[in-house]
């Protein structure tokens, strides 16, 4: 069965068979014919058959750094979503945070027969643009920003300055930060930096005692307050880079006999699934990661469908979840 004998039986031509397998424009009569047709034969297109009439293979490569991340999962469920009604599917690469390995990918699809590319990436170096400079296929960044690349990014500099403020409107003056640094350019100095310019703006003291770096996990936000407790440093506001972070700082706290939030308020970013369950449940700062995965998503097909290639930036905003680690007495 070939298009030249579907369009025999649905008294139509071929081009017009075609027009209709590539979603061009036939009249209804003629489109209800074709289908019912290929209903009735179980005609299945050939692949290689169209890619090499449209020039596509309808394939979008996606480059994660952990796939066990809540947030990375909610930007590749907002990246599936619009997938869902078009004939692109999804080509996961997870690159367990190397970034050799988000190197090797970017050069994997660089050459392969995905038709763009979304790279959900941490920092973007030289290295990076080296292999992107010379990208031929459409590519957008995911949750950070370049000025070279399209890309949609979270405001994580005005998130971190929120929810600083969230605390200092609790009543916090000596306010510790922990959280990531130099890992990830955004979810690290971003926040940090907005963490610092909320004191600064409040006319609060930046005690570079009471700062902390460590990784995304409960665990080391957990070593981190056991260090800043062990120093001895007065603090009575906690702001934590990430949920989870946050979730190992109260579980120290607790086993301190420290009291969340009638000793330490404590507020994060992310607004994980967990940040609502844990007690006390935990103030947070909502990312928009769904509709992050949508524009991206979005954007990438704007370039492949008008065959352009345009650099654009979006950033998304971000709201402020107030629940019981800051609630005042």
């Amino acid at each position: 069965m070939n298009i030249s004998k579907i369009a025999e039986l649905a008294k139509v031509s071929p081009a017009t068979v075609s027009r209709y397998l590539n979603n061009g424009y036939i009249s209804e009569e003629k489109k209800e014919r074709i289908s019912k047709v290929i209903k009735e034969t179980g005609y299945i297109p050939s692949q290689s058959a169209q890619t090499l009439r449209t020039k596509k293979n309808y394939l979008i490569g996606v480059i994660v750094p952990k796939i066990n991340s809540e947030s990375i999962s909610k930007m590749v469920q907002g990246i599936t979503l619009q997938l869902k009604n078009t004939k692109y599917n999804l080509l996961l690469a997870n690159t367990d945070n190397s970034t050799d390995k988000e190197l090797e990918f970017l050069s994997i699809f660089k050459k392969s027969t995905v038709d763009g590319v979304i790279l959900i990436g941490t920092i973007i170096t030289k290295k990076h643009h080296q292999i992107i400079d010379d990208y031929t296929k459409p590519i957008v960044i995911l949750g950070q920003f370049d000025k070279d690349i399209s890309c949609v990014y979270y405001d994580d500099f005005g998130a971190a300055r929120g929810a600083t403020e969230k605390l200092i409107r609790s009543g916090c003056k000596d306010i510790a930060y922990i959280g990531v640094t130099n890992e990830d350019k955004s979810a690290g100095m971003s926040r940090l930096d907005g963490f610092k310019f909320a004191l600064e703006k409040n006319h609060l003291v930046i005690n570079e005692r009471l700062i902390h770096e460590c990784d995304f996990t409960s665990d080391s936000g957990y070593k981190c307050m056991d260090r800043i407790l062990s120093m001895g440093q007065r603090f009575d506001g906690l702001f934590c880079a990430t949920d989870n972070i946050a979730l190992g700082a109260m579980k120290c706290l607790k086993e301190h006999n420290i009291g969340v939030p009638n000793y330490v308020k404590i507020i994060s970013v992310g607004d994980s699934n967990i940040s609502n369950l844990c007690t006390p449940t935990l103030s947070t700062a909502h990312l928009y990661y769904v509709n992050g995965g949508e524009s991206a998503c979005n954007l990438l097909l704007e370039s492949l469908e008008k065959d352009m290639n345009m650099v654009k930036h979006y950033r998304l905003g971000y709201e402020i979840i107030s629940r019981e680690s800051t609630m005042m007495e």
